[in-house]
C-alpha cells in the first residue's frame, strides 16, 4: 500500500533496512490522507470524497512523503464527518498511519488518540488507534461481541518515522509496527457507529491530545 511504500522511501533515505511484514494489502481503500494540504481541508485521495475539516493544525512539515500535518496544542484536530464506509462492521478492517514524536504522552494526557470513530459509550462500539504512556502503538477494537485491546512494540518517542498498522480480521487484531506484527484472539463482532473519525485528539475540543507529526493515514476494508 502507499503507507509502506512512504516508510521504505524514508528507510532508504537513511540507509537503513527493513523487513516489511505488516499484513496483507487490504482489498478496498475507503480513505487516503497523504496530509500534503496547506489549507483547511485534509483531502481524501481515495476518490470516495472522505475530506476532513483541521482545526489548529499545522500544514506544510516534511513528512514521509511530501509533506505531512503538526499536532501541538490543545485542540489540535481534524475531524471527518460520519460515514458508514469508515465502519469496520464484520468484516476485515485496516488502519494504517505514519508518525513522529520526540516525547510519550504524560499522565496528565493520558495518552495519543492517532485516529478513532467512537467513544466508550458509543452505541454499535468503535475503533481506535492510539500511542500508549510507554510510547507503545496501542489498537482498540469493540463491537458487539466484545473487544480486543493490542499494545506492543517498542518505544516510539525517538522523533523518527515510525509506521504503524492496526487490522482487525475475523477474530484476531494485529498490530504491524515498522515490519513487526504483533496479533491477539478474541471477538469483536460487528463494530458499527454514527461518529464522527478524529485524528489527533479524541474529540473537538481535543482530549488525548496527540503532539507530534502525522502522515499517510489510510483506512481499507476486505
Amino acid at each position: 500500500m502507499i503507507k509502506f511504500r512512504a516508510f521504505l522511501t524514508l528507510v532508504v533515505a537513511a540507509a537503513l533496512t527493513v523487513t516489511m511484514s505488516g499484513p496483507a494489502h487490504a482489498a478496498n481503500t475507503v480513505a487516503l490522507w497523504h496530509m500534503d494540504d496547506r489549507g483547511t481541508v485534509m483531502t481524501d485521495s481515495s476518490g470516495n470524497g472522505l475530506n476532513g475539516s483541521l482545526k489548529n493544525v499545522v500544514t506544510g512539515r516534511p513528512g514521509v512523503q511530501g509533506s505531512a500535518f503538526q499536532f501541538q496544542g490543545t485542540p489540535s484536530v481534524v475531524s471527518v464527518p460520519h460515514d458508514a464506509r469508515l465502519n469496520p462492521g464484520l468484516g476485515t478492517f485496516t488502519a494504517t498511519v505514519a508518525v513522529k514524536f520526540p516525547a510519550p504522552p504524560t499522565a496528565a494526557v493520558g495518552d495519543f488518540d492517532l485516529v478513532r470513530k467512537g467513544l466508550a459509550g458509543t452505541v454499535g462500539g468503535h475503533w481506535k488507534m492510539e500511542i500508549a504512556q510507554s510510547g507503545k502503538a496501542y489498537c482498540y477494537f469493540k463491537g458487539s461481541a466484545g473487544r480486543l485491546v493490542l499494545t506492543a512494540g517498542p518505544n516510539l518517542a525517538d522523533d523518527a518515522w515510525h509506521s504503524i498498522t492496526c487490522q482487525r480480521s475475523g477474530s484476531q487484531v494485529r498490530l504491524t509496527v515498522d515490519g513487526t506484527t504483533f496479533t491477539k484472539t478474541g471477538p469483536t463482532g460487528t463494530i458499527a457507529n454514527n461518529k464522527v473519525t478524529y485524528i489527533g485528539a479524541k474529540g473537538s475540543t481535543g482530549g488525548d491530545q496527540y503532539t507530534g507529526l502525522m502522515d499517510e493515514v489510510s483506512l481499507s476494508v476486505g
